[in-house]
């Protein structure tokens, strides 16, 4: 596990984590034409492999649903998170 550096933008966790999946907190974000804006940035864990950062988000996502958590590769110049509406009923 990483010591957590927060409050930082993509291009600088880009720089700290070159070639790597990411696990990532959306510290502060905002929406704009259905896409998720990502302000400020903590960075959770860094992963050569992308199955491993996956299980990871998803071990963390089943303990806080609260949190804006997010994989992602640092290949990627730019976040691009598509919002999605939820139909139905979503299990406690």
């Amino acid at each position: 596990m990483l010591e957590r550096t927060s409050d930082k933008s993509w291009e600088q966790v880009r720089q700290a984590h070159p070639h790597q999946w990411v696990v990532i907190e959306a510290l502060r974000s905002h929406s704009n034409a259905s896409k998720r804006i990502v302000d400020a940035i903590e960075v959770i864990d860094t992963f050569d492999d992308s199955e491993k950062a996956l299980r990871e988000y998803l071990r963390l996502h089943k303990q806080d649903r609260s949190k804006e958590l997010y994989v992602a590769h640092t290949d990627k110049e730019a976040l691009d998170i598509t919002e999605q509406k939820w139909l139905g009923i979503r299990p406690a």
